[in-house]
């Protein structure tokens, strides 16, 4: 029919109906891209069919533009209630852009390397394919027969506390009732949110397939699992005078007795009444509660196993950048928070386009906790839990200079990874470091609690540190920073490649 047109023996009002009657939509934009080449060659456009063409285009683009963010919703979906990962179990396995094997290879895992799963499928010829996350942006297909699914079951729940209490659709009083709980109600706990009036809000697994959201005033957050980490041992000790146990992580709770100062006491669970953790043990045969404020805290880690991804296994990278807005700079009416967002946005860029890696940056809503980021990256199989910190030195001469690395003593490559961090900011640095040690154990501060971003991924088995860049507070480094993110951000994934021979794309 094009043939027809372009010599002269039909003209283009024909064809397009006769195209219309034939519902032969494919043949018709052939005609009408055919026949605008060939208008526009000759110096003049024909109005109809230059209408036509792009109402094409935009059709075209408004569907890609729709699919897009229905496929990117799905995959956020799946990976914020993250239980379940997909194991290799063959060797030099290849992952595809589709389920079947006439699809393109996406890439080739190695035996033992794993990859969030999203769904499952069956293909024409009856053969099971999984979807992995084969990177944060890049979704893939694997078959069954060289791999397996795995669940991390959830070990922590929250419990109801008060009578017929709201649980809604989102995390406010505005949204509406999904349902009603009554006390003693257990769900599976998924996440943690703070509301604009400052109300905590947990998300819990409702139904099997719905979830929902109850405020922290009438539930509680508990860890079900005292084995849930087989790389701590939480002691706690009792401050001076006696404190009252009580039944439930809440001071509202039933009294069960007093515990003198300088007793004791074996973490078996931990809890929160959304203002301060509780910790539970066992006292005269029974589980008692005391709250974080009553005791101090000494921790035991284990040592925590090597990673090693030269064999070709992905490695999975949390990103945590600070969560303090109200850290002012010295210089550039900007704050700590800001930039080092900044910053990991330009480290995830580096890293998803140059290595073969999955990586993933925390939200600003998400706690410095447990049951925030610490158990964000749990739930993504994080091997590696950076938080991107800026420094201030809290004195008056504020003239610091320099990168500070803080690691989990327990595990050696922590203690590399901040070694290789503070070497690669030195190389890049406007000033020769004056900071002495630059070098810190980070389970020493805060009566030997330690840094939270040290400390509670290490309570999952990631590897993690905290680095702090260079100093914000005097005008100097402050500008610098601002000035530097890429720079900041290649010194960060130069220490990552170094630590963990991370493979190039």
């Amino acid at each position: 029919m094009v043939a027809l047109y372009r010599y002269g023996q039909l003209p283009c009002g024909e064809i397009k109906r006769r195209c219309r009657m034939m519902r032969y939509k494919e043949l018709s934009r052939k005609v009408i891209a055919a026949s605008l080449i060939m208008v526009l060659s000759l110096g003049f456009a024909h109005p109809v069919l230059a209408e036509s063409a792009a109402d094409i285009t935009q059709s075209n683009t408004a569907t890609e533009s729709v699919t897009t963010a229905s496929e990117s919703s799905t995959a956020t979906t799946a990976m914020s209630a993250a239980q379940q990962y997909v194991v290799i179990t063959g060797s030099n396995v290849n992952l595809r852009s589709g389920a079947g094997t006439s699809f393109d290879k996406v890439g080739k895992a190695k035996k033992g390397s794993r990859f969030a799963y999203l769904s499952s499928k069956k293909a024409k010829n009856g053969k099971v394919w999984y979807q992995v996350q084969y990177s944060s942006s890049i979704t893939a297909w694997v078959i069954s027969s060289y791999s397996k699914i795995q669940t991390n079951p959830s070990k922590q729940y929250v419990e109801i506390i008060g009578n017929n209490v709201n649980l809604r659709t989102g995390a406010g009083t505005s949204y509406a009732k999904a349902g009603t709980a009554k006390k003693g109600t257990k769900y599976i706990y998924l996440s943690s949110k703070e509301a604009k009036d400052k109300k905590i809000w947990y998300q819990v697994q409702y139904t099997s397939s719905r979830k929902a959201w109850v405020i922290n005033t009438y539930a509680t957050r508990v860890n079900n699992d005292a084995s849930f980490s087989p790389y701590l041992k939480r002691t706690i000790t009792v401050k001076k005078g006696s404190k009252y146990v009580f039944s439930a992580p809440d001071a509202k709770s039933k009294r069960m007795g007093r515990v003198s100062g300088g007793k004791k006491f074996t973490v078996i669970k931990w809890g929160d009444d959304g203002k301060t953790t509780w910790y539970a043990f066992q006292l005269k045969g029974k589980q008692v509660w005391i709250s974080r404020n009553d005791v101090t805290v000494s921790d035991q880690f284990k040592s925590i196993p090597a990673k090693n991804f030269s064999d070709g296994s992905v490695p999975i990278i949390y990103l945590s950048p600070s969560k303090q807005p109200k850290n002012d700079y010295a210089a550039g009416k900007t704050n700590e928070q800001k930039q080092m967002y900044r910053v990991a946005e330009e480290l995830q860029k580096i890293l998803e386009n140059e290595y073969v890696c999955t990586v993933y940056t925390a939200p600003t809503d998400l706690f410095l906790s447990l049951d925030g980021r610490a158990l964000d990256a749990y739930n993504r199989h994080a091997d590696v839990y950076l938080a991107i910190h800026s420094n201030s030195d809290g004195s008056r001469s504020k003239k610091s200079y320099g990168a500070v690395g803080y690691y989990q003593p327990k595990n050696p490559q922590s203690k590399k990874l901040a070694e290789n961090m503070v070497k690669e900011m030195g190389n890049i640095a406007p000033r020769k470091s004056n900071v002495s040690p630059n070098m810190v154990n980070g389970m020493k501060a805060f009566d030997g609690t330690g840094y939270s971003d040290v400390r509670e991924p290490a309570y999952y088995g990631i590897t993690s540190i905290l680095a702090e860049v260079e100093y914000h507070d005097n005008s100097d480094s402050a500008k610098w920073i601002i000035n530097n993110p890429k720079k900041i951000a290649r010194a960060l994934a130069n220490s990552l490649e170094a630590t963990f021979q991370l493979q190039h794309k």
